[in-house]
């Protein structure tokens, strides 16, 4: 999750980064990181809880009014702990999402292609496919502006794909670029009037199929907890559960 700051244009507003360090693990005492931008939520790395708690405390006594964090399951949740202690505010649990990964070839489908075609999203798209990013992340918080950033930047990288039918947009798969052999799949929208309809497969298809043509790469999926519709289908091209991310609100 920290991994796309990496791609972060020049006026993003800034991030403010913490790292937990192991004075006794030798050649690699970084054993954990958090970044927060305000007013968005902390995204913490996966670390040992024990390191997590030592982070939260001593955010906790700092002067910052943290709205919350995001992170591994038992990461966050040693953070909120140790936040909430320290600070003296309440810590809440709010949404779980699922890890998704898929580390080797993918599942091959005999499923013939749906009607239409892909295509890169265009520049022009960009607010079509902001809402569309928007609605595929209800109820995780996610600003307008974030997902707009987000999106252009799938856009000029040739990294947000479009499968088109009739000359109209009904879905759309979005990827992060490969960050030390790892990708990130995400938006999937499919237009409600179009959906069991094979194009979000089609959209994951070709581009699975591609990513192991070119790179050994390391693929994610992160779908909210209950969505069984997103999961099966990732799911059926071999992607497997790998953990959980848990969210606190601090009131």
């Amino acid at each position: 999750m920290l991994a796309g700051a990496k791609f972060r244009p020049p006026t993003a507003p800034p991030i403010s980064w913490s790292r937990v360090e192991d004075p006794d693990s030798g050649r690699t005492p970084v054993v954990g990181a958090a970044a927060f931008t305000p007013p968005h939520l902390v995204v913490l790395s996966g670390m040992p809880a024990a390191a997590a708690a030592a982070l939260g405390a001593e955010l906790g006594a700092g002067p910052d009014r943290l709205p919350g964090a995001i992170g591994p399951d038992e990461a966050v949740a040693a953070f909120a702990a140790a936040w909430s202690e320290a600070s003296g505010r309440p810590a809440r649990a709010g949404r779980r999402e699922q890890v998704l990964s898929l580390s080797g070839p993918a599942v091959t489908s005999d499923r013939p292609a749906p009607a239409g075609q892909s295509r890169a999203a265009r520049a022009d798209e960009l607010e079509l496919f902001t809402d569309w990013c928007l609605e595929a992340a209800h109820g995780a918080g996610l600003s307008r502006e974030i997902a707009q950033r987000s999106v252009q930047q799938q856009i000029s990288s040739g990294l947000l794909r479009v499968w088109e039918l009739s000359g109209q947009a009904v879905a759309i798969l979005g990827r992060t670029a490969s960050v030390a052999g790892v990708v990130r799949f995400n938006p999937m929208f499919v237009r409600p009037e179009h959906r069991r309809g094979g194009y979000g497969r089609a959209l994951l298809g070709e581009m699975l199929a591609e990513l192991t043509v070119r790179e050994s790469v390391i693929c994610l999926a992160v779908t909210a907890e209950g969505n069984s519709a997103i999961r099966s289908l990732f799911e059926s091209f071999g992607f497997r559960p790998a953990g959980g991310l848990a969210e606190f609100r601090f009131d």
